[in-house]
């Protein structure tokens, strides 16, 4: 298939990557300079005739860039890669009368083309089943776990797992100031504790280090505001935030 990045970031180069591999055509276009990779094209502008074009801009840049594609009549499967506020995704397919699916990034930035190669899932929100089924079938190739959904539950998804993990961060943040004040490694008891398979270690390698990025803060902030919008007590992640902003 013909594909092309918009946005040529960590995620837009990791995508351009895995669909390289997979043995696509694909293109890349960014407002910004940046590095031609082997793996990709480089164009001024984004390709009118195309299958796929994958949108992996930031997310305040989404919706322009969902709009000047469909003034430019570019054809085919439009993918949202970027995070975005729950519910972005039907409103853009309302507002533009066109076929968009979510399809998160689940990357570390320091092992971006590792990850994007052996992902642990993939999650598809799907516009409609045959545009669902198109992507399912282009990541088929990799033999993981392919989940098709609702747009709002790809988006949910990709938000409660950066939530998630931030909470893990500060938990373990908090353990290591208890461990601390009575004289007590806090790695070892890590150690005792994650030997249990139901634990995770995700967090136990930051001890007194606040969670930072581009993706774990704001994502607190947004599953915050969700809450508040729907008259819910959003105290454990305010909490999760506050203890955060202390260690910074």
């Amino acid at each position: 298939m013909k594909t092309q990045i918009i946005g040529l970031g960590i995620v837009g180069k990791a995508q351009a990557f895995l669909l390289n591999k997979l043995g696509h055509v694909v293109y890349g276009y960014d407002i910004k300079a940046v590095q031609p990779e082997p793996y990709f094209t480089l164009c001024n502008e984004p390709i009118q005739d195309i299958d796929i074009t994958f949108i992996c801009t930031p997310e305040q840049n989404v919706e322009d860039t969902i709009k000047t594609l469909t003034l430019n009549n570019v054809k085919g499967l439009f993918t949202i890669k970027s995070t975005v506020p729950v519910g972005t995704t039907k409103d853009l397919i309302k507002k533009y009368d066109c076929h968009i699916c979510h399809n998160p990034e689940f990357l570390r930035e320091k092992h971006y083309l590792d990850d994007v190669m052996n992902p642990d899932r993939i999650v598809i929100g799907q516009c409609c089943k045959e545009h669902g089924q198109l992507l399912a079938d282009l990541y088929s190739p990799l033999g993981k776990s392919i989940f098709l959904t609702m747009p709002i539950v790809s988006e949910l998804a990709k938000l409660i797992s950066n939530v998630y993990l931030s909470t893990l961060i500060t938990f373990w943040n908090e353990m290591a100031e208890l461990t601390e004040k009575l004289n007590v490694d806090i790695k070892e008891v890590a150690e005792l504790v994650c030997a249990d398979h139901r634990m995770s270690h995700y967090g136990t390698v930051k001890f007194g280090e606040p969670f930072e990025g581009k993706c774990l803060p704001k994502d607190v902030d947004q599953l915050i505001n969700i809450f508040r919008q729907n008259k819910l007590n959003p105290s454990l992640f305010e909490a999760v935030k506050k203890v955060n902003e202390g260690l910074r």
